[in-house]
């Protein structure tokens, strides 16, 4: 696949493919997609791997559009990214350690860390693999937050590997909404060991900004033919709405660590399925259609029997060159 330039997604018109979540047949709560297209996949499929509240699960679909629920991959697993080398896909994910069966327990989540499986086919996964610890990393605890990392993805950076992840969590004041206080990445020469933390973060909680002075929130990295995307859902306070929102931003980099704030692509809709955060986002492109695709998880309030509930969904947003016509 064929890295596009920084211009191409600065200048691409963004808009939603449809106000509703796209289907998922039988998932419910889906987080964190991490997708492959048809041409990068060994049988001409769409394949996704996103996390519900039981664990990883896979999907796949003829369209992009509609999603096949499949296996269960791995329980209690989160955050998955799918990366490519070759013939053989590398998936990397999140795990939470839990120490007492105790919900209320203090060190009932004591820990997170990193794992990575292979696969030659998509079907069949080689055994997973340590990572990085969070216990082992300065920077994995935000103020008195659980010691947290999240969110793992890898970048091929100039004959190294870089490993991007979320480093440290916080809660939203006002829902107590989690999600990611820094941006920290590693390098290595080997996709599954020897990773060397760089020990300061590149993105973190600004005050004074206009869209991250709650959290950094989810970032994920978009590699260019001259730089580095990325996709940031931002966490800031709405003055307007007096709460907590978000908004995915767009920023580009020539080295992936200094970082400028391009434009914002989406905020957090009103109300809707949508309406609460926009927790995390993938994007592609694809060629045969000149589009990129970006698919997020979002959540909103819904209510079931008299009760006011969060759920969490996909939806879909496409980038073109052009804006469409009627």
């Amino acid at each position: 696949m064929r890295f596009q330039p920084l211009s191409r997604i600065r200048e691409a018109y963004w808009y939603a493919f449809n106000d509703e979540p796209i289907a998922t047949r039988g998932a419910l709560k889906l987080c964190d997609p991490a997708y492959l297209l048809p041409e990068e996949s060994p049988d001409g499929l769409w394949h996704m791997f996103a996390h519900t509240w039981i664990g990883l699960e896979h999907f796949t679909s003829t369209s992009g559009l509609e999603w096949k629920r499949g296996r269960l991959m791995f329980c209690r697993a989160h955050s998955p990214f799918i990366f490519r080398e070759g013939g053989t896909y590398w998936l990397f994910y999140e795990i939470h350690d839990r120490m007492s069966l105790r919900k209320n327990s203090d060190d009932s989540l004591s820990a997170s860390r990193f794992m990575v499986t292979t696969s030659n086919d998509l079907i069949l996964w080689s055994k997973p693999k340590l990572v990085l610890d969070s216990t082992k990393i300065t920077r994995a605890q935000y103020k008195e937050g659980k010691v947290r990392i999240s969110r793992p993805q890898i970048v091929d950076w100039k004959g190294r590997y870089r490993l991007y992840f979320g480093a440290g969590e916080t809660r939203m004041y006002d829902t107590r909404q989690k999600t990611t206080a820094r941006l920290m990445y590693a390098e290595s020469d080997f996709l599954d060991k020897e990773w060397r933390v760089n020990p300061e973060p590149i993105l973190e909680i600004e005050p004074d900004s206009r869209w991250r002075n709650l959290a950094v929130g989810s970032v994920r990295i978009v590699p260019c033919s001259d730089g580095l995307a990325a996709f940031e859902c931002a966490y800031y306070y709405d003055r307007k709405k007096n709460k907590s929102s978000s908004a995915v931003l767009l920023l580009t980099s020539q080295d992936g660590i200094s970082w400028k704030d391009e434009k914002v692509i989406q905020e957090s809709p009103e109300e809707g399925w949508a309406g609460r955060y926009i927790t995390s986002v993938d994007v592609r492109f694809k060629e045969g259609e000149n589009t990129w695709y970006c698919y997020y998880s979002a959540n909103g309030y819904s209510m079931k029997n008299g009760r006011r509930s969060v759920k969490e969904s996909l939806g879909l947003l496409l980038g073109a060159d052009t804006v469409p016509q009627p």
